[in-house]
């Protein structure tokens, strides 16, 4: 049990370059957080986009011959074309 609680202490005792090594592996927590962070935001713009040309596809399959250039037009408007 003493090497498992001294393997988990992060008290002052640490050496230099223990100080060191734990200071760059929380600095790459760091970075990697905020790269997952930029994930999640690029996956919800890519669904989000996904969604909205869905049912620019749905708005032109329901458009009669007579409404697809007005549907076109707002499509085009809203950069879904």
């Amino acid at each position: 049990m003493a090497q498992t609680s001294q393997a988990w202490d992060w008290g002052v005792d640490l050496r230099d370059e223990e100080r060191s090594e734990l200071e760059r592996l929380r600095e790459t927590v760091a970075q990697l957080r905020r790269q997952l962070d930029q994930a999640h935001d690029s996956l919800k713009r890519s669904r989000r986009r996904g969604q909205d040309l869905t049912q620019a596809l749905r708005e032109l399959d329901e458009a009669g011959p007579w409404q697809r250039r007005r549907v076109r037009t707002a499509l085009r408007e809203r950069r879904l074309l």
